[in-house]
């Protein structure tokens, strides 16, 4: 087995850059087959020696020898390894995460996967980021749920509130971009348009996309069902406000719109936070008061709530025919109210 200075004089005569300007090919098969150690603070992947059966533990001991003490037989300055690994950098990660396993997975590694699975990261700019129930949180060497939302809840409830819907039926999907439910009800056979001003990414031959805001959406007929899942509590708030300004009573216009929507005896299904009455910059939280009056015109059929028991577990802990079949307000927030109605004649 080679020591490892001998090692480390390889490296640098293979990673030194050759004579047209670049680096030799050879470099690949230097960090594939020789070394990458620790530089500057850098960690890298041990990897193959040679055929010899010294197990990877062994040879990583040895590639901890301190730099300083390689750097003693070689003729390079600090400076110049350091130059020249970091050329071999970009490639040694691409390898590294092409075949890695989760133990494999460094920090720097778990905060660049953390950052492009949220709504920050690039596929945000795309639209196609989604808001999964399930928040997958990485670590080095390490990844768990790190949280789940209520989505866990909400999702499955639309489904089974419109599963009677005959195939076929024209179903409206309101702010439904950050979802995958109005491409899975087209899937199903449904005529379906989500309205969403950022757009939707998906394609169904059975899906419209509509750019445009709810009041801006008119049908060439009547639809079936409406669905608002988590959306009719940011009407008039921050971001989805005219020129940024509140409107309280947003909201309540929104229903009337949706209401004008639908054919007699169509269903609107709605989601939204539950708890003590409350307005931040981003949504609204409904108590049963303020609930009800989203639901003049309809005739409630079903509430359902559910309550988050701890950061990755929710639980339905409410279930009536109306909302005055004692449902009460919370006395706290972490609570989502789910609705089923039918528009009254």
């Amino acid at each position: 087995m080679r020591g490892p200075v001998r090692i480390a004089k390889a490296v640098v005569r293979r990673v030194r850059p050759s004579g047209r300007g670049g680096v030799d090919a050879d470099l690949i098969h230097a960090v594939k087959n020789e070394l990458v150690g620790e530089i500057g603070g850098i960690k890298g992947q041990m990897v193959a020696v040679n055929a010899g059966t010294r197990s990877v533990q062994d040879q990583q001991s040895m590639a901890g020898t301190r730099i300083e003490q390689l750097l003693a037989e070689v003729s390079w300055t600090r400076d110049e390894v350091l130059a020249a690994f970091e050329r071999i950098t970009p490639m040694a990660r691409a390898r590294l995460l092409h075949a890695a396993r989760v133990t494999d997975i460094d920090q720097p590694t778990a905060d660049a996967l953390n950052y492009l699975g949220s709504h920050l990261g690039p596929l945000s700019d795309v639209g196609l980021w989604r808001n999964d129930p399930v928040v997958v949180e990485w670590a080095a060497g390490t990844a768990r749920v790190g949280a789940v939302n209520e989505r866990i809840v909400e999702q499955p409830y639309v489904h089974g509130a419109l599963a009677s819907l005959p195939p076929g039926s024209r179903i409206v999907d309101v702010g439904g971009g950050e979802s995958l439910v109005g491409l899975g009800l087209a899937s199903l056979g449904h005529h379906v348009t989500v309205i969403e001003p950022a757009g939707y990414p998906y394609e169904h031959p059975n899906l419209t996309v509509n750019e445009a805001t709810l009041e801006e959406y008119e049908p060439d007929a009547p639809v079936d069902a409406v669905i608002l899942l988590s959306a009719i509590e940011h009407f008039g708030i921050g971001a989805y406000a005219n020129n940024g300004e509140l409107d309280a009573d947003a909201d309540l216009a929104a229903m009337k719109v949706v209401r004008d929507l639908l054919a007699p005896d169509g269903v609107v299904v709605l989601t939204t936070p539950f708890g003590p009455s409350a307005v931040n910059e981003l949504e609204r939280t409904y108590d049963v008061e303020r609930l009800g009056s989203l639901f003049e015109g309809f005739r409630i059929e079903q509430v359902v709530i559910a309550s988050r028991q701890d950061a990755t577990t929710w639980s339905v802990t409410a279930t009536a025919g109306s909302l005055d079949d004692g449902v009460t307000t919370p006395g706290a927030p972490g609570h989502v109210a789910m609705v089923r109605a039918r528009r009254t004649a």
